[in-house]
């Protein structure tokens, strides 16, 4: 199987599985991996507010801003930011739009703030994979010092699983709800890259 074909059908498994396993946690009463979850609330809370902070529109628009002017000044390509954001906003509307089909109520032992909307998946989860680990594969896959690429992957990814857990410890979503947005996440990052894959820009 030709990697092209490999990320297709992983995005093609992860999204059945996301859907699959969103009617199953929406359906039923709470279960028992969210309740274990429970003890991972409050814990953390500013460094918990600061991560769900960058995972959200007005942080991301400034972030994806900022790289793209960073780009064009270095001479870089700068389509690589403009798809990335791009894939970032078209994968949120796609997931408010599914929010609507599972229909889950969030937890209602929230600890600051309240989002509107539904619970099932995490928009942020989601973000994790489509944002911060899709800059780790940018990066790991840049002509950058060794050291350098490895310092900044290991930092995207460590800033990725923080936006996934700070969901958990504001009482904004059930752990389901985080695996559902870090499986949708991942579908949609393999068939991005699939998808560029195919294109004259990525060789």
């Amino acid at each position: 199987m030709n990697p092209k074909a490999g990320l297709y059908a992983a995005a093609f498994v992860l999204f059945v599985s996301f859907v699959a396993f969103g009617r199953h946690v929406s359906r039923r009463p709470l279960g028992t991996l969210d309740a274990r979850a429970a003890h991972l609330r409050a814990r953390g809370v500013p460094v918990a507010l600061a991560f769900t902070a960058s995972g959200r529109m007005k942080a991301l628009l400034a972030l994806y801003v900022a790289i793209i002017i960073s780009y064009y000044l270095a001479h870089l390509p700068v389509w690589i930011p403009i798809v990335l954001a791009c894939s970032q906003g078209v994968s949120q509307m796609i997931l408010e739009m599914l929010k609507l089909f599972f229909k889950r109520v969030r937890p209602d032992y929230w600890i600051v703030g309240l989002d509107a909307g539904h619970s099932y998946p995490s928009g942020h989860a989601a973000t994790a994979v489509t944002t911060f680990c899709a800059w780790a594969l940018v990066v790991a896959v840049s002509a950058m010092p060794p050291y350098v690429k490895y310092a900044l992957v290991v930092v995207l990814a460590l800033w990725a699983a923080g936006v996934a857990w700070s969901r958990l410890a504001l009482g904004a979503h059930y752990l389901s709800d985080v695996i559902g947005g870090l499986m949708f996440g991942c579908a949609w990052l393999c068939a991005l890259v699939a998808l560029l894959l195919r294109t004259s820009a990525v060789k």
